[in-house]
C-alpha cells in the first residue's frame, strides 16, 4: 500500500498481521527496495510480522528533485512519522547498510518508537574530516555517473569488494533487476543527500542508545567487521554476530542464519 508522509508517497508492505507477534520493520540499502528481504521473509513470519518500507526515492516510493530532501533530518522525520502513525509501536527496527544508518539515527532521536534495534552491515559515519571530504567527492562523482551512464554505474557498483562475492547467480539477478528499475535522478540525489560522507558522524552518541541492539556483519566484509566491533564496544546494550561465509549482504548470503539471529534477539527483548 501507499501512504503519503510529509508530501511523499511511501510504499509499505505488511507481509503478515498476527496480533500475537511483534512487528518487525525492515529498511533496505542503497539501490534496493523492500523486495531485497524476500529471502528472509519465509523465516521471519514464524516469530514476527515483517513490514518492509521502500525508502525515499527507492522502489515504489516517490523521490524528490532536490537532494536536500534526502538528508538525514528529512528521512528520519519521514520514517518516524510513518512508524508512529501507521504501525503499532514500539517496533523492532531492522536496517541493512544505508537502511542501518537510517535505523540508527531514528533510534537515537525517537527512542519511544523502538523496543529493539538490529543493524546489518551498518556504520556510525566517518570521523576523520579529510576522509569525509574524500568520500563526499567520490559520492559526487558516482552521482554524475548515475546521471550520465546509469547502466555503467551499476556494472561498476557490482564489482566493488562489498558485493563481488555474492553466492548465488539467481540472487544476483534479482538484485540487478531491482537496481535497474530505480529512477536514476533519485539515486543520484540519495547519494548526494544521504551518502556516507554526508551523513553526520554519530560515534559519540552510541553510548546514549536506550534500546537493546544487535549488530550483524559478514565475516568476508572486513571493513565493516572492524566498524561493528567498535560499535559493539561503545553501545551499552549490544551484541555482535559475525556470520561465516557472508559478505555485505548477510540477509541474502545467509538468510536462515540471519533470521535465527533476529529470532533470538526478538525472543529475548520482546515485551508483550
Amino acid at each position: 500500500m501507499n501512504i503519503r508522509i510529509r508530501g511523499i508517497s511511501y510504499h509499505i508492505d505488511r507481509h503478515q498481521e498476527d496480533q500475537q507477534l511483534p512487528d518487525l520493520v525492515l529498511l533496505h540499502g542503497f539501490l534496493g527496495s523492500g523486495e531485497i528481504f524476500e529471502p528472509l521473509l519465509q523465516y521471519l513470519k514464524s516469530f514476527s510480522n515483517p513490514i518492509t518500507i521502500d525508502l525515499l526515492g527507492h522502489g515504489k516510493t516517490e523521490g524528490a528533485e532536490l537532494h536536500y530532501r534526502f538528508s538525514t533530518q528529512e528521512q528520519v522525520a519521514d520514517l518516524s512519522k510513518l512508524i508512529s502513525e501507521q504501525i503499532t509501536n514500539p517496533v523492532f527496527l531492522y536496517g541493512y547498510s544505508m537502511g542501518a544508518r537510517l535505523a540508527l539515527q531514528i533510534a537515537l532521536i525517537k527512542t519511544d518508537l523502538i523496543q529493539g534495534l538490529i543493524l546489518e552491515s551498518g556504520t556510525f559515519g566517518i570521523e576523520d574530516e579529510t576522509e569525509r571530504q574524500v568520500r563526499q567527492a567520490l559520492d559526487a562523482s558516482r552521482a554524475d555517473q548515475i546521471m550520465g551512464n546509469y547502466n555503467g554505474f551499476l556494472n561498476d557498483w557490482g564489482k566493488t569488494p562489498l558485493f563481488k562475492d555474492d553466492l548465488s547467480e539467481n540472487k544476483g539477478s534479482k538484485i540487478s533487476d531491482i537496481q535497474k528499475k530505480q529512477n536514476n535522478i533519485w539515486m543520484a540525489n540519495s547519494l548526494l543527500g544521504f551518502g556516507t560522507g554526508t551523513m553526520p558522524c554519530i560515534r559519540e552518541k552510541l553510548g546514549t542508545l536506550r534500546c537493546p541492539v544487535h549488530l550483524i556483519v559478514g565475516e568476508k566484509d572486513s571493513k565493516f567487521v572492524r566498524i561493528n566491533q567498535t560499535m559493539n564496544r561503545e553501545i551499552l546494550q549490544s551484541d555482535l554476530s559475525i556470520v561465516k561465509t557472508a559478505n555485505h549482504r548477510v540477509h541474502s548470503d545467509q538468510p536462515e542464519k540471519c533470521a535465527e539471529i533476529i529470532n533470538t534477539f526478538i525472543t529475548k527483548h520482546h515485551i508483550s
